[in-house]
């Protein structure tokens, strides 16, 4: 399985200098050769770098009809994300009040609890 990063699929609509590469790659995916995983954050960058509604609806319906593609809904935002990285790479508490901490392995305190 592999996690699809964002600018593998703008090389593709862009076509820059290796969307050939990730063109052949998608197509694996797409036929359901390859597994892979896209996160949904990454949808949502992609669309509004796309911007026009139209052109967002025709990416969207095409790739969330290919075969090996899974999209994934984080617990996390991407600020409770940014959270919660540095947090585990330094290995200190989050004092939040957002209980969406608690489906990770990092200890949610509140401001009370010091």
């Amino acid at each position: 399985m592999y996690l699809i990063d964002a600018n593998i699929l703008l090389e593709v609509l862009y076509k820059r200098s290796r969307w050939k590469e990730c063109y052949e790659f998608l197509n694996k995916i797409k036929a359901g050769k390859i597994k892979a995983y896209i996160l949904h954050f990454t949808l949502h960058v992609i669309s509004a770098i796309l911007g026009k509604p139209e052109i967002v609806a025709k990416f969207l319906s095409e790739i969330l009809s290919w075969r090996g593609l899974y999209v994934i809904d984080l617990n996390l935002d991407f600020d409770d994300a940014l959270q919660y990285y540095y947090a585990n790479k330094t290995g200190i508490k989050i004092i939040s009040f957002d209980k969406d901490f608690d489906k990770t392995n990092i200890q949610r305190i509140e401001p009370k609890d010091i």
